[in-house]
């Protein structure tokens, strides 16, 4: 009796596994990730994050090192960290939303705009957001160390536009 129950539990495991495999999502093409993307970000514009993107909203921008550890430190530049002022209403996810939005459109062409932070041409741009006190941290990170020097420059142009009394922006030598 105890081999009959044996042998049915691994059928209907089997089975199991079988409808699993059935119900598995294929793998999506690139042209079906993108226009993914797009319907995800229907409801967000630029013009949502238009004071970061030009940089009104920007406190500070800061290096971002990865590479310190509690017994050595070899610091590594992965990009920027932007401190920005939140408009009324804003939350650390929508922000972080509204910027991966902005970097889709962006490297699809439609808002493409050279000294923009939050992409580069044929990478990737890692943007997480979180709150800081009374604002948010944005931090940029690039894939490599060419990435991240560009990233740099990119989110400190931001600060160039503001008078000087109203940025602050870290020294660094990114060599």
């Amino acid at each position: 009796m105890s081999l009959r129950m044996g042998w049915v539990a691994a059928m209907v495991v089997g089975s199991g596994l079988l409808f699993a495999c059935e119900n598995t999502p294929r793998a999506q093409s690139p042209a079906e990730q993108a226009a993914a993307e797009r319907a995800r970000c229907a409801d967000f514009s630029d013009a949502a994050i238009a004071r970061v993107l030009d940089g009104s909203s920007v406190e500070r921008v800061e290096p971002l090192y990865t590479g310190y550890t509690s017994k050595s430190s070899n610091p590594r530049l992965q990009g920027a960290a932007i401190v920005v002022k939140p408009a009324r209403g804003d939350t650390a996810e929508w922000l972080d939303r509204a910027l991966e939005c902005h970097q889709s459109l962006a490297t699809s062409g439609a808002s493409a705009i050279a000294s923009d932070p939050f992409w580069l041409p044929g990478s990737h741009v890692q943007i997480d957001v979180t709150s800081a006190h009374d604002g948010f941290r944005i931090q940029v990170s690039g894939e490599s160390s060419a990435d991240a020097r560009e990233i740099l420059a990119r989110a400190q142009a931001l600060t160039s536009a503001q008078p000087a009394g109203n940025r602050q922006t870290a020294v660094f030598d990114a060599r």
